[in-house]
């Protein structure tokens, strides 16, 4: 009698509006840290700037031989 873990989790959305008293919008955010997506593009974009300096770094000394 196993239950699934997914039937108890809910996801929550990515952006929450919500309507103030002086009927002004408020927009949040969730962190993209908390998501999976969120996670693959943090490390995408932190490999990528890491090898593309790396690259440009290695390209720029041979140049300058």
């Amino acid at each position: 009698m196993k239950k699934n873990k997914t039937q108890n989790k809910k996801k929550e959305p990515m952006i929450k509006t919500r309507v103030r008293r002086d009927q002004s919008i408020e927009v949040e955010l969730k962190s993209p840290t908390k998501s999976t997506l969120g996670k693959v593009l943090i490390i995408i974009i932190v490999a990528g700037m890491t090898v593309f300096t790396l690259f440009s770094l290695i390209y720029l000394m041979i140049q300058a031989m």
